[in-house]
């Protein structure tokens, strides 16, 4: 009989076919040994992902906390008449009154006007500027781009109190004014009394902080866009004016929505410089916030007067829950504006 056999040194003779099984359990381990090393591998991957669970939830926690609570609780405060030490349910009674309130209607209709001025200047000036600077021909222009973004990234206190001084009657403002034979402006209202100048010096202020900001989002725009599109539309005989009208703001929308939709947000929600411009938390409480007949009142101003000057917390949740409906008005509609032919 002619089977192959190992023999070992105390003669008894093993089939070859034992030293394949031990071999093939060598190579693939005991029949428990692959389950426990996944077993091992589970363990150690639900290990990892808790670690990592555990480094990224102070983020979480404090946008928990700090942000969707307050969301939530405001909507619950704009239907109470609220105060740190007694809460009554009082349905929709403050809304009713935010149809009633004159000063509410002064204040959006504040926002709503600087946010038109602020808008149109800003945007136009920005986007003027930024393709005026996309010119392979100017030299240095890196260094405007950091003059122009110089504003944005000063403290909004100082601007406020800079800018009022500028503005202040006797100021320099007006001296230049002066010296060209124009009368002096009541830039203010402290002279006069009047609100015709308040709105105009907010938007000016506003305008000069961001409007380096706008021209930084344009600027990225324009470079993302190849510059041979432009090269062809030149070749083919397109003037300045086409290249801009049909190429460039084309395809500059997506940047275009994005500039006007944080111009919309922060318009409406403008506080630290019309309250620095007027005279800052001494007019709180008193009926001189926002300046001479209230012109130069925001939404944001009034939300702050009525919670924590007149303990109102309840009516100031309305009135923040009225900015938030308007500023999702205007951005759904800043959409559809821009995206319209893509969504037909």
């Amino acid at each position: 009989m002619s089977v192959s056999s190992t023999v070992p040194r105390s003669g008894f003779r093993v089939p070859r076919w034992t030293s394949v099984l031990r071999g093939s359990r060598t190579a693939f381990g005991a029949p428990g040994t692959q389950i426990n090393t996944q077993t091992r591998n589970a363990e150690r991957g639900t290990r990892n992902a808790l670690w990592a669970y555990a480094f990224i939830a102070p983020f979480y926690v404090s946008f928990l906390v700090f942000g969707v609570f307050p969301i939530l609780f405001s909507f619950y405060l704009a239907l109470t008449r609220w105060t740190p030490y007694q809460s009554v349910f009082i349905g929709a009674g403050n809304f009713v009154n935010l149809l009633q309130d004159n000063l509410v209607h002064t204040a959006l209709f504040n926002s709503l006007w600087l946010m038109v001025v602020i808008g149109v200047v800003q945007i136009s000036l920005a986007l003027v500027i930024a393709v005026a600077l996309n010119a392979r021909k100017l030299r240095g222009r890196e260094a405007f781009r950091g003059i122009f973004f110089l504003p944005y990234i000063t403290s909004p206190v100082v601007l406020g109190l800079v800018w009022g001084v500028i503005f202040a009657y006797t100021g320099l403002l007006n001296y230049l004014l002066g010296s060209i034979g124009i009368e002096p402006v009541d830039w203010l209202g402290y002279a006069s009394g009047s609100a015709t100048w308040i709105k105009p010096a907010i938007a000016l202020v506003t305008v000069w902080q961001f409007f380096g900001w706008n021209v930084l989002l344009f600027a990225a725009g324009l470079q993302a866009i190849p510059s041979e599109i432009f090269e062809a539309a030149r070749i083919d005989g397109a003037t300045d004016w086409d290249v801009l009208v049909r190429i460039t703001l084309p395809l500059l929308r997506r940047v275009s929505f994005f500039v006007v939709s944080i111009t919309i947000i922060g318009s409406i929600q403008l506080f630290d410089a019309p309250l620095m411009l007027l005279g800052g938390v001494a007019g709180a409480g008193s009926g001189t916030l926002g300046g001479a007949e209230s012109g130069g009142l925001t939404l944001a101003m009034l939300v702050y007067e009525t919670a924590f000057s007149y303990g109102q917390f309840g009516y100031a949740a309305a009135i923040s829950v009225l900015m938030f409906g308007v500023l999702v008005v205007l951005t759904v509609a800043n959409r559809r504006l821009f995206f319209r032919n893509l969504e037909d």
